[in-house]
């Protein structure tokens, strides 16, 4: 089992900026950080000794005092490659061979993007098989330790010397609140996992390989991929469709709460969702299993064939990226559809802190967007904070908040059960300008649901105060700063 990490009061600055100064130039043997959901995210650029280096080679470590021993801790670490790629085109037919170099594995030339690597998809290996300035460098922030005193500074067992960087990681939110991560090259005797798996992500394609069985032209592609950690278990059953959520940390039921994550143009309109984009043409990215994240990406949305999906998945949380790429459309909507299963359970957010019981019935829900979300029950906690950033001014002003709790809506359902449980998320009710790069000039569109999953709150009435300070840090990210380690 992984460690566990409950969020805690924000700390008070006892010592106050000069003792923070202090304690980071001569060193200290813990971490303060209260992020226990975040990962720290850098590229090669941000670590240039790494670049050159093996990904394989790539290994961290945290500094500690085990009683009065000065202690080098390995921790999980990993390398994720990309490169620029062209999108390329849908085939004309399913039975048409791909070959690797676009995302499609068809066509050439024509718009191209940053894209994870992955020889089991089109996009094929990263050209450059060493670290390069593009590829990521992840690791969690609950790892983190503290800085050596320069009488126990040292090098690790395994490391190469003198290949050490040191990374700062410094919570601006808090007082005091910061942390350091050491990454080395191995000499090859070190697993980069550190012999950690937060994530369990398995893509299961029902036709068999991806790269010979894959209908790229016209779907659906039927599949049972999950991704599974010690906090939660999401399932999913096609490109677009994201159908189960079971919370899996202590004390929670583990009843599958979802009936869908749903996107539609409005409420009365199913000529496109996601069963939609899921019977249409589509092509993979990347499908990725790591120790820190599990990484799941797709392309493909009717009109829309560049439009792209994006799941990073941590050990509590997942960040789904939506990057439209479609002709003018008059609006979209991104919400939650929950199960049955979650019937009694209490929906709030920051508009609504007192909450309302999801129960198949109607509540009164305003219309203004909330910073977050939670439901929270036997059957777990769940928070989601669900955000657009876009070129065009004016969807702001348009966006609106989606509420429903109906067991028998007026409105067909486009998939799923046909009811409305607590479903809620963003509504840009206003026309959406050409997104398409393929036909300049276009607009940016970006969607960016956080979800982060744990156990039943003891004190439901924490419930808004904790939210908020979650909601808080996603808006703030880490401050790093990285340098050479010399001992």
């Amino acid at each position: 089992m992984t460690p566990r990490f409950t969020r805690s009061s924000r700390l008070v600055g006892a010592v106050g900026l000069a003792g923070v100064l202090a304690m980071a130039l001569t060193g200290c043997n813990r971490s303060t950080l209260d992020r226990p959901s975040q990962p720290v995210v850098l590229t090669g650029a941000d670590i240039s000794p790494l670049v050159g280096v093996d990904p394989d080679r790539v290994v961290a470590f945290r500094h500690s005092l085990e009683g009065s021993t000065p202690t080098w801790t390995q921790i999980p670490v990993q390398v994720d490659e990309r490169k620029v790629v062209p999108f390329g085109s849908q085939p004309s037919n399913n039975t048409s061979a791909g070959v690797v170099g676009t995302v499609y594995g068809n066509g050439s030339g024509g718009p191209t993007a940053l894209q994870y690597a992955d020889a089991g998809t089109f996009v094929g290996a990263d050209a450059d098989p060493l670290v390069d300035a593009n590829d990521e460098i992840v690791f969690m922030a609950f790892d983190a330790g503290g800085k050596p005193k320069a009488e126990q500074a040292t090098e690790p067992a395994g490391a190469v010397p003198g290949s050490g960087t040191a990374i700062f990681v410094n919570d601006a939110r808090g007082s005091n609140e910061w942390g350091w991560v050491y990454l080395f090259e191995s000499d090859g005797s070190l697993d980069p996992s550190a012999g950690q798996d937060y994530v369990d992500y398995d893509f299961e394609l029902a036709s068999g390989p991806y790269l010979t069985t894959y209908k790229r032209a016209d779907g659906p592609n039927l599949e049972t991929s999950s991704v599974v950690t010690d906090t939660y278990e999401i399932g999913y059953t096609d490109r677009w469709k994201e159908t189960s959520w079971r919370v899996l940390a202590d004390d929670a039921t583990g009843v599958d709460i979802l009936d869908g994550h749903k996107n539609q143009f409005a409420t009365t309109t199913c000529g496109r969702s996601n069963r939609t984009f899921a019977g249409a043409e589509g092509a993979f990215v990347a499908n990725t299993d790591g120790p820190i994240r599990g990484i799941r990406s797709y392309i493909g949305a009717n009109s829309g064939p560049l439009t792209q999906r994006t799941h990073l998945m941590y050990r509590d949380r997942t960040d789904v990226i939506t990057d439209l790429r479609v002709h003018a459309i008059p609006g979209i909507i991104d919400f939650i559809d929950y199960s049955a299963a979650a019937v009694g359970i209490t929906y709030r957010s920051s508009t609504l802190p007192g909450g309302v019981t999801i129960d198949g019935a109607s509540d009164a829900v305003g219309s203004a967007v909330p910073s977050w979300e939670a439901v929270d029950g036997p059957q777990g906690t769940v928070y989601t904070r669900n955000t657009f950033t876009s070129s065009q001014s004016s969807l702001a002003s348009g966006t609106v908040h989606f509420y429903r709790d109906q067991t028998t809506p007026t409105e067909q359902q486009c998939w799923g059960d046909g009811s409305y449980y607590g479903a809620s998320g963003a509504w840009i009710a206003t026309g959406i300008n050409n997104t398409d790069p393929r036909n300049p000039p276009f607009q940016a569109l970006q969607g960016l649901r956080v979800t982060e999953f744990s156990s039943p709150e003891a004190t439901p009435a924490d419930i808004p105060t904790d939210a908020a300070d979650w909601a808080d840090d996603l808006a703030t990210p880490l401050v790093v700063t990285v340098t050479d380690y010399t001992p």
